[in-house]
Order: C-alpha cells, then sequence, then structure tokens
C-alpha cells in the first residue's frame, strides 16, 4: 500500500489532500497541531488508513516525535506533503503598522517547518517507491506575480524562502530519484482564505495530486506549478 505524509491535516488545503489520497487507496498519515472532532468524524471511514498524529512543525522536539511515530507504523513514506502554514492578521498591515518581531513565528512554520519535517522523514522517503516531496506555496512565493500585495510582508517573503528552499533540496537530492514539487493551490476557501475565494479546495487537492503523479517521473520538468496544471512563474 503506498503511504503519504500530509502536514497541515486538520483543515483548509490539508484536509482535502488528505481525503483525496485516501480516495486513491494509500494510507495516510496527518500532522496538525490539533486534531478537530468534525475531521475525526468525517474520516472514520477509513479506518486504519488514517493516522493522525499532533505536531507542532515550529517545534524540532515535535518534529522529531512525528518521525518516530511514523517509522513505528512504516518502513517507507512514498509522498511527503508540507501544506502546514499560517498567516497573521498583522500581515495585512502597511510598512509603517507592520510588527517585524511578530512575523518570526509565521516564518518558523511556513520557511523552516517543511525544513525540519523534510530532514526528518527523509529517510523513509528514501525507502519510498514514489519518492516524491511536495511542498505548498503559493501566488506570493512568485517574484513576478505575487497579486501585487503592498503589505503581508512575512507571508509573501515566507513563501518564496520556500521556493529556493525547495530548488536547493532538489538539487540536492535529484541524484537519488528524488522529485521536489512547489504548488500555488489559489485563493481557496477555506479558513485563511475567507468566504470570497473562488477555488474549493477539494478540486486543488485534486488537481496536485493529479500533477504530482504525472511529473514525478519527470525529474528535468518544471518544478513550479499552479493547481490547474499550468506553470507559476517565480
Amino acid at each position: 500500500m503506498n503511504t503519504v505524509l500530509v502536514t497541515g491535516a486538520s483543515g483548509g488545503l490539508g484536509i482535502s489532500l488528505v481525503r483525496e489520497y485516501l480516495s486513491r487507496g494509500f494510507k495516510v498519515f496527518g500532522a496538525d497541531v490539533v486534531r478537530r472532532p468534525e475531521t475525526d468524524s468525517q474520516l472514520r471511514e477509513a479506518g486504519g488508513r488514517y493516522v493522525f498524529f499532533e505536531t507542532d512543525v515550529s517545534n524540532p522536539e515535535s518534529v522529531n516525535r512525528l518521525a518516530e511515530l511514523v517509522s513505528h507504523e512504516t518502513d517507507a513514506l512514498d509522498i511527503l506533503i508540507n501544506a502546514a502554514g499560517i498567516i497573521r492578521p498583522e500581515s495585512e498591515f502597511l510598512l509603517e503598522d507592520f510588527d517585524i518581531e511578530g512575523s518570526k513565528k509565521l516564518f518558523d512554520v511556513n520557511a523552516l517547518g517543511p525544513l525540519r519535517v523534510t530532514k526528518a522523514l527523509i529517510g523513509l522517503l528514501r525507502r519510498g517507491s514514489k519518492k516524491l516531496l511536495v511542498n505548498i506555496s503559493s501566488e506570493a512565493g512568485s517574484m513576478t506575480s505575487h497579486a501585487d500585495y503592498i503589505n503581508r510582508y512575512d507571508y509573501c517573503m515566507s513563501k518564496a524562502a520556500l521556493n529556493i528552499q525547495s530548488v536547493i533540496l532538489q538539487r540536492y537530492l535529484k541524484p537519488e530519484g528524488i522529485r521536489v514539487l512547489l504548488f500555488n493551490p489559489g485563493w481557496m476557501h477555506t479558513p485563511m482564505g475567507g468566504p470570497d475565494a473562488p477555488v474549493n479546495p477539494d478540486d486543488s487537492a485534486r488537481g496536485i495530486a493529479d500533477l504530482s503523479e504525472s511529473l514525478r517521473s519527470r525529474p528535468d520538468s518544471y518544478m513550479y506549478w499552479n493547481y490547474n496544471g499550468t506553470e507559476r512563474p517565480w
């Protein structure tokens, strides 16, 4: 049975990715800071194919504990998806009112969190059959198409950092057959995206899963994609 681990699994895109991979017959490991009762009821029918671990990706001890627990469940991980991400209300402030020091937690989750998780789980990913690492980025991380933000310094900068992190990881891991991909999931109708967002997270998750499968065996193809199959410029 194929295996996948999804961070940020309790809501938003994360829970949609969990459902999508369960529908494809995977054993799914979910990780998030909190386990929400409503997601438990939605996933109960998956039985033993869904295992949740309470994890704070900004905490090294918590991430190392995640890796230890997952290694008790499986000898190999086929796909690792870093979907955990946050934005602060203060991210909307313009320069004069922007709290720079308060941005450190966001960076710890959005940029350093995926690197912590990847480092902790790379041994299992190396033993997987699909060997796929997926980082969920954003249009906000693109230098050329970031929706003309004049705010959101910390969020945009954290996603740009995730992008270059992914490039470095691909250079390092390519000789081992591990494919690294970045996805912009779109402006989604989630607690983070808000009620006016046009993209259903289930549609985004389906697109990401489809693209990941088609691109994983093409190591020289483009890395940074929109969920709908178009390339996202750097």
